[in-house]
């Protein structure tokens, strides 16, 4: 079931699947590696969420972590 990113709880694992935001920070989180398909890890759910992907740690706002749909990883 998908939800928003900002809704995901500290230790989660999930996987992107929709990033529904501007063109701009599409094209900057699939540069950083944050694309539809990749599984991530909750660091962090404070004011900013910290997702981990890969090696690479991302502090995402709230403002657009509630706009990045992911789905528990099975």
């Amino acid at each position: 079931m998908m939800h928003p990113l900002s809704n995901s709880k500290e230790g989660e694992e999930v996987v992107v699947q929709c990033l529904n935001c501007s063109c701009d920070d599409t094209c900057r989180l699939n540069d950083l590696g944050c694309v539809e398909g990749i599984n991530g890890k909750i660091i962090s759910n404070q004011k900013n969420i910290i997702l981990q992907v890969g090696e690479t740690r991302l502090a995402i706002a709230e403002k657009l972590a509630k706009s990045i749909l992911v789905s528990p990883r099975i």
